[in-house]
């Protein structure tokens, strides 16, 4: 695997050389370069696959302040902050090698391949979109022919392509293997080993993702996103997760885990709602240690939301090389059963509580068992009351604070908290960083435009002050 990722890594900005070398003489063919028809649809799929966890990383490095997990810098003040390091990986790395899989397996009637690329180009283009709001997408990676891409709406994303990259990689994924038989099974997967039942079920997943988001704008996709639920994933085994290695380290660990490097710190709001000092008074959850180190193991205490690293010195948790997330082996989590849970849960409410509670259950052992925790420590927090109120009590702030734990470091939780606007009675003891440096002081809304779009692309549109809702949670 290693030697592969380092051999292909720049397999992106290849595909578009000549392809013959044949006159040495031509000043415009470099030897040296890799061409076209060296590059084979299994070829390009690691690359792929790294290209696209760098893109959900890159979502959460920094912008894991805006749902309040991690704080400490000045983006947790919302300072203008453009998520560049989500913007380049995707136009650079990722959106042309998925494409190009996607033109190549489907020329070859490789379906398989092509399909796994269109969950993972969804899911890139699906995180980005409730991002920025708007993107290039139908006038991207054309090379020379459109070098100022214009930029598809979000309302054009999210009700016409997304939709239709999610359908086309469920159908692609249930079509009959290819006739070329070195085609036939799916080589270098480093995901899901080949496993087209895996891939089937995670691009379900992703679709009762992207319901439970549009459920905002149409509420009978509720019920769409709870039966995309029963045929996505049935166990956590299952999860789209990407596995590092001791050589190829997890990217939390090369940002926080490592011994040196601590920009960022767990804020109090999700300390506080695990060290049994505030939302779950008493309860002290067991994946508390499991989600970050303190000096003192007997007390956990985070950075307010809005203060910088060092300005209290009694904030004493950390990321570290021991934590789950951030050890260099961990896996970086895409897509997961337990959020899928979690999303029934949601979804059903209104509509069959007992199924609902089930899955809330459900979504909080999973959560707990992919940890390690033991089974004792997880019956007995399923057994307080806080948490074990029963399907006739069970209300949407608990299944969204459970939600919020378990999903620790992912951006989908920013989604959740957009679309019920930050409410406290979902979000009890959630609050607006001290310091807030958007006018008028309002809760984050989008990113800012990309650094690297101002003076390159000359078709971009007019990016409003970051606390103005994009056109998803705008209702």
């Amino acid at each position: 695997m290693k030697r592969l990722l380092r051999k292909i890594s720049i397999a992106a900005f290849v595909l578009f050389s000549a392809s013959s070398c044949d006159n040495l003489l031509d000043v415009n063919v470099d030897p040296g370069r890799i061409s076209a028809d060296q590059i084979t649809v299994p070829n390009l799929l690691p690359s792929a696959i790294r290209f696209t966890a760098n893109v959900q990383f890159g979502a959460a490095q920094f912008g894991a302040q805006y749902p309040q997990y991690l704080g400490g810098q000045a983006i947790s003040q919302y300072t203008p902050y453009g998520f560049d390091q989500l913007w380049r990986p995707l136009y650079s790395d990722a959106l042309p090698s998925l494409q190009e899989i996607i033109s190549r397996a489907e020329a070859l009637g490789a379906y398989n391949y092509s399909g796994i690329a269109k969950v993972m180009l969804a899911m890139n283009m699906l995180t980005a979109s409730a991002i920025y709001g708007d993107l290039p997408y139908t006038e991207a990676n054309k090379g020379t022919a459109i070098l100022n891409p214009c930029y598809d709406t979000m309302q054009q994303l999210y009700e016409v392509h997304i939709p239709q990259l999610i359908n086309s990689a469920i159908e692609d994924l249930q079509r009959p293997l290819p006739e070329l038989p070195n085609l036939r099974t799916v080589r270098n997967d480093y995901i899901y080993n080949g496993n087209l039942d895996n891939w089937r079920r995670a691009a379900f997943a992703l679709r009762a993702r992207y319901n439970l988001q549009m459920s905002i704008k149409n509420p009978s996709l509720l019920a769409a996103a709870a039966a995309d639920v029963d045929r996505a994933f049935t166990g956590f085994s299952q999860d789209l997760d990407l596995i590092y290695e001791a050589n190829i380290q997890n990217p939390w660990w090369s940002f926080l885990g490592n011994p040196v490097n601590k920009t960022q710190q767990p804020t109090s709001f999700i300390t506080n709602m695990m060290n049994g000092t505030a939302q779950y008074p008493g309860l002290v959850d067991p994946r508390l240690p499991l989600y970050m180190s303190s000096s003192n193991p007997n007390e956990f205490r985070g950075v307010v939301p809005g203060r910088l690293v060092g300005d209290d010195p009694t904030v004493n948790v950390n990321l570290t090389a021991t934590t789950w997330h951030s050890r260099n082996v961990a896996p970086l989590q895409m897509l997961t059963y337990t959020e899928a849970q979690f999303i029934k849960a949601e979804a059903l409410l209104n509509s069959n509580r007992p199924a609902a509670y089930e899955a809330y259950v459900n979504g909080i052992r999973a959560s707990m068992t992919k940890l390690g925790v033991s089974g004792d420590a997880i019956n007995s927090y399923l057994q307080n009351t806080l948490v074990s109120m029963g399907s006739s009590n069970l209300q949407l702030r608990d299944i969204m604070m459970q939600k919020y734990i378990a999903l620790y470091l992912q951006m989908e939780t920013w989604n959740d908290m957009r679309r019920y606007q930050y409410d406290p009675n979902i979000y009890p003891g959630l609050n607006k960083p001290v310091i807030n440096q958007i006018p008028g002081e309002p809760w984050i809304q989008r990113s800012n435009i990309a650094d690297d779009e101002p003076g390159t692309n000359t078709c971009i549109p007019v990016i409003p002050n970051q606390g103005v809702k994009l056109w998803l949670f705008d209702n």
